[in-house]
């Protein structure tokens, strides 16, 4: 699999995984919706493994691949653009064609990002079985 497909389903999930379910206001809650776009959330430590690789597999990378996109399609969210990468490297990859719905909202400033800590560090085989 090449790397552009590996990082688009990396932000995708990223973006998407801050979620918190018992917090009911938007966007504070997190999710899928653009925040990942941020520098202040590129530079969590759950993400530093995404942004900290050099060349064409870097997270800031992946996202200036899809800014011409967004340029194109203004009216396409960061959000809904984000998860439409995702699902086109699965298929990419061999992996099968997943439906998308579209309409999430994206935040608009950096102070609408999650905090940092709403993703996990890295776990063993062990904790994420036991989650």
């Amino acid at each position: 699999m090449r790397p552009f497909p590996l990082k688009q389903l990396r932000l995708a999930w990223h973006d998407a995984s801050t979620y918190n379910k018992n917090i009911e206001e938007w966007p504070l809650r997190g999710g899928a919706n653009g925040s990942l776009r941020f520098e202040i959330e590129i530079k969590h430590a759950a993400n530093a493994t995404l942004s900290s690789q050099s060349g064409f597999s870097g997270l800031v990378n992946a996202l200036k691949l899809l800014q011409p996109i967004k340029d194109k399609y203004s009216g396409v969210t960061y959000a809904d653009l984000f998860q439409l990468a995702s699902a086109t490297a699965v298929e990419e990859a061999g992996g099968p064609k997943i439906p998308i719905k579209y309409g999430r909202v994206d935040v608009s400033e950096p102070e609408q990002c999650p905090e940092e800590g709403r993703l996990p560090g890295k776990l063993t085989v062990k904790e994420e079985i036991s989650n």
